[in-house]
């Protein structure tokens, strides 16, 4: 039922079918990965490439309709039956059926793309075509698209406990994700750091803390939802997060700030989760 959902008169599994098709497609043609280190959406030779062709610049602004167009198919999963009807669900004392879930997750998804897009603007590197067709144009919609599948199942049903507990563990997550690379971001724009190795703030507690501020995030989004089983999007990305975007990203670091990198990692042990790993 979620799959066969139509979002602009298609099937959600043919856009996402599409979508995957044409970045294992680009990732091949395109971007033209050079065999080292990788998170598959994005590896080392992305890393180092700074934008400046008219191709990169198109990237970026695919980039940003298809976060646009995530929230979209968000919404409109969100309020699925009134659109289908015009009218609201009845609870059970018969009256029109409120939406404050529907609208508090549609917030953390426009959170969410926010969040992106304003970091996006921090970043010094290009965008590949797979980040831009599979994570972009699939992996984004098609969790804000079950976060809002899920949502809606409980329409009329009251929020509790559940759901204000995971409005204020997204938040945290959001702040955990966002202020260590907004100071990272400002102290990389003083001409006196060129060339260094950022370890202050935050990132003196654990060398990947945004990783785990963007895993708890969709811990509470999944609450938000009401629905459990969307916890299964935070324990992806968390493991893909530790197998694949750690171990990519400290290539690149160690290469980048010998130096710096070697000191860092003897005094600061712990890589994304606080006092556990």
């Amino acid at each position: 039922e979620f799959f066969s959902r139509r979002v602009g008169g298609m099937a959600l599994w043919r856009i996402w079918a599409g979508m995957m098709a044409l970045g294992l497609i680009s990732r091949q043609i395109l971007d033209q990965p050079d065999g080292g280190p990788s998170a598959f959406f994005i590896d080392n030779k992305t890393r180092r490439t700074v934008p400046t062709t008219a191709a990169d610049a198109l990237r970026y602004w695919l980039k940003v309709l298809l976060l646009f167009y995530s929230l979209f198919v968000e919404h409109r999963l969100l309020f699925s039956s009134l659109a289908a009807t015009g009218q609201r669900k009845k609870t059970d004392a018969g009256r029109p059926a409120s939406f404050v879930r529907e609208w508090l997750c549609l917030l953390c998804g426009a959170m969410f793309v926010v969040r992106v897009l304003v970091q996006m603007m921090w970043w010094r590197r290009t965008i590949s075509w797979v980040e831009v067709f599979a994570e972009t144009g699939v992996i984004i919609p098609l969790s804000l698209a079950s976060l809002g599948f899920g949502a809606s199942r409980r329409q009329g049903k009251p929020i509790g406990v559940v759901e204000l507990l995971g409005l204020l563990l997204f938040l945290l997550g959001t702040c955990i994700n966002m202020w260590p690379e907004y100071t990272r971001h400002i102290w990389k724009s003083d001409p006196a750091n060129t060339g260094r190795l950022y370890t202050g703030g935050m990132f003196s507690m654990c060398r990947h803390i945004n990783y785990f501020g963007e895993v708890l995030s969709f811990v509470g989004f999944a609450l938000v939802s009401a629905a459990l089983w969307n916890l299964w999007i935070p324990f992806v990305m968390g493991v893909g997060l530790m197998v694949f975007s750690v171990p990519e990203l400290d290539a690149y670091l160690s290469t980048r700030y010998t130096t710096d990198w070697a000191a860092y990692v003897d005094s600061v042990h712990c890589q994304m989760i606080p006092l556990v790993w």
